[in-house]
């Protein structure tokens, strides 16, 4: 393979990683612990220790749950995973920084079961707050300015009046998408995509999801000597890749995070499928304002949806993921709507979450849209024999 080839594997290999991840695989797969046969939910209910190689603290973690921590640690301390890993094999305990982080797992652990009865109150965020050291000095800052007390506000109304109902703004969203009719009338939906950073729109690498109505979902990723697919039948999320590198292992967050993209537009199952949804408040956002609606999905992460108050569209959704050592959040706002076929959509998806650490997905741009062609629910359950 030549040098120019290798690293247009690796970096669209890297590009799958945060695509189909929230967070990329910091730990590298047991190949001989387990046989392909195997089916992958059997996989992640497994402890970690018999999937993955070396796992010495966090023994009886299920395995679909490591990755997710391990996302966790990396972006409480601004890292990515070569600051304790080297080399192709993760399991090699080559770096001391790899024993220190053992220790402070073991630290930790002792202080919530001793102080919190268990629950995760302390963790690696609450010392390291995005860095590599501790911070353990409060940093010196001026005292702000004295100001007059202020009388209490008699009782009455907000300043800014009293909030809409769920109802009302998600029927708002609705209608700025194009009408109720108009949603209905999109049964599925074909987006090619690039990296937004990228100004070649004709580069060589390109994702394409499929979507069908009402839960399915593909997205396939081709570049020269590489292909990644990850999908959603409805029933089962999977990945594979043409190098079998990750023999369709999938943490809880990577598995939500497919589950999202079968949504022909984003937020669609808000009021039948979600729990405790409510408008929680107005917020700013840019220039203009936004209801927030906050809501527990059914794959348990927490949500809040932004909708423009004048617009009624859609600008921001921020995802809390429940990982073994605490929340990880992620952001996605939401730009340049634009019309297809009698609706609208988003033609920029920008991702982020705390300190742009290596979990965040890649920003994208919307390159062209294909609606209700027809797509065969074989596409869904596996990876193609040959491109799709």
């Amino acid at each position: 393979m030549s040098e120019e080839i290798s690293r247009q594997v690796l970096g669209a290999k890297q590009e799958f990683a945060v695509l189909i991840l929230f967070f990329a695989a910091c730990v590298i797969w047991g190949r001989n612990a387990i046989a392909q046969s195997t089916r992958t939910q059997e996989i992640e209910d497994q402890p970690a220790e018999r999937v993955f190689h070396n796992i010495q603290v966090l023994k009886g973690m299920r395995a679909g749950d490591l990755q997710g921590a391990m996302s966790f640690i990396a972006s409480s301390l601004g890292v990515d995973c070569d600051h304790c890993h080297r080399g192709e094999d993760f399991g090699q305990d080559l770096t001391k920084e790899k024993s220190r982080a053992r220790e402070m797992m073991r630290m930790v652990r002792e202080i919530n079961e001793s102080a919190f009865r268990g629950e995760n109150e302390v963790n690696c965020f609450t010392c390291h707050q995005g860095h590599q050291n501790p911070i353990s000095l409060a940093p010196i800052s001026l005292l702000a300015p004295t100001e007059r007390k202020k009388e209490a506000p008699t009782a009455g109304p907000s300043a800014g009046g009293p909030l809409p109902a769920v109802e009302e703004v998600l029927n708002h969203y609705v209608q700025a998408l194009g009408g109720q009719a108009a949603l209905d009338g999109v049964t599925s939906r074909i987006i090619r995509t690039a990296p937004l950073r990228q100004q070649n729109e004709d580069s060589k690498t390109v994702s394409i999801t499929y979507q069908k109505a009402p839960t399915k979902v593909l997205v396939s990723k081709e570049s020269p000597g590489y292909s990644s697919w990850v999908g959603f039948d409805g029933q089962r999320a999977w990945a594979q890749d043409s190098l079998k590198s990750y023999w369709g292992i999938l943490n809880i967050p990577q598995r939500n995070s497919i589950m999202r993209e079968s949504e022909l537009y984003p937020g669609s199952r808000i009021l039948k499928q979600y729990a405790d949804v409510r408008v929680s408040r107005k917020e700013k956002i840019g220039d203009g304002e936004a209801y927030v609606v906050e809501g527990r999905s059914p794959e348990d992460t927490t949500e809040e949806f932004y909708f423009d108050a004048q617009s009624g569209l859609l600008l921001r959704r921020h995802i809390l993921e429940q990982t073994v050592f605490g929340k990880f959040q992620m952001q996605e706002d939401f730009e340049d709507y634009r019309g297809i076929g009698g609706v609208k959509m988003a033609f920029v998806m920008k991702w982020s979450s705390p300190g742009g650490a290596w979990g965040t997905r890649i920003s994208t741009k919307v390159l062209e849209v294909k609606q209700n062609e027809p797509i065969d629910d074989k596409r869904f359950e596996h990876a193609p024999a040959s491109k799709p």
